[in-house]
């Protein structure tokens, strides 16, 4: 570990090496606390889209940003990397954490931060899939600048948005960036009617018909709404954030509480998880699923870590 002598026993183990596992290591080893890092190089988020709402970092690749992260902790000499999934964690009778990773390599940690990420659920129309993070988008914040001046756009009341205040305020969003904004019920006529009775402007209306299929436009992030009566609609772009869901084997290995919305349970601002050792942050944590919130919830959390590891702990001499 570049001058250091590798700890029989590590400060924290860190399971996922994206923004958030990065940023908890940055702050750990500024307070002079090891880490290993367990990165698979599965991220959630493949749709090779730029950075946003990062300053400094603006349009970059991510795995450009994350690549530079990773060069300033091994200059640090206080993280280690190691290139596989954690398939199995266990807190041990004296307090400590024992992961084994995919080789069946096992390593020892005081601490545990769980910073693994969720993965998209979509929705079960045809094209969906294909269109996602190209012509649908889950945040206006991060793509809606590029499609400003749009002429009309579409919002999918479906799945976590069929409800009155997510679907129009995400409505409400779009229709910065499109004259016209049509929210798509899907054949749901009471949530068509609530929906209806809730908006205020003109700008904005309802469409309840059965969507059969979504399509490829002509255009860069056009997508054509098929519906089942055979017609055919064009919008410049749709906005629509699909549900998420965690990987729950270590969450289960461990015992820990999921929030209602399905994110690992933590207490703000450190992001202690409800096992006593255990934090959690980025996407398995906060319904805030974008890259800034990833970098602070890991920063928090290496904080929260390192205020639990003082010397009398670690053993370290001063």
């Amino acid at each position: 570990m570049n001058g250091h002598a590798k700890p029989t026993i590590t400060d924290v183990l860190i399971v996922g090496g994206s923004h958030a596992g990065l940023s908890a290591a940055l702050t750990l080893y500024r307070a002079l606390h090891t880490s290993v890092i367990f990165d698979s190089h599965k991220p959630r988020s493949n749709y090779n889209t730029p950075i946003r709402l990062t300053p400094t970092w603006e349009h970059q690749d991510p795995e450009t940003f994350k690549q530079a992260a990773r060069k300033e902790l091994r200059n640090a000499g206080f993280t280690e990397f190691v290139d596989a999934e954690v398939v199995h964690v266990e807190k041990t009778e004296d307090g400590l954490f024992r992961a084994t990773d995919s080789s069946g390599a096992k390593h020892v940690g005081r601490k545990l931060l769980l910073a693994t990420g969720s993965k998209d659920i979509f929705p079960l129309i045809p094209g969906y899939d294909g269109l996602y993070a190209r012509g649908i988008f889950q945040c206006m914040f991060q793509f809606g600048y590029e499609l400003k001046g749009s002429e009309s756009a579409g919002l999918l009341a479906i799945d976590g948005l069929a409800n009155v205040f997510h679907s129009t305020m995400l409505a409400d969003d779009g229709n910065k960036f499109a004259d016209k904004v049509t929210i798509y019920t899907d054949k749901n006529p009471s949530l068509a009617s609530e929906i209806s009775a809730a908006l205020q402007t003109p700008d904005i209306v309802i469409d309840d018909r059965k969507i059969r299929a979504l399509h490829k436009g002509d255009g860069g992030s056009e997508v054509i709404i098929e519906f089942e009566d055979g017609t055919m609609k064009l919008e410049s772009f749709i906005v629509h954030r699909p549900d998420t869901e965690l990987d729950m084997t270590l969450v289960d290995q461990l015992g820990l509480k999921v929030s209602d919305r399905g994110d690992i349970e933590v207490a703000p601002p450190f992001c202690q998880a409800t096992v006593p050792g255990v934090y959690a942050a980025g996407d398995c944590a906060s319904p805030a699923k974008i890259i800034p919130s990833a970098i602070a919830m890991g920063a928090y959390a290496g904080c929260g870590l390192a205020r639990e590891l003082p010397n009398r702990v670690t053993g370290r001499v001063p």
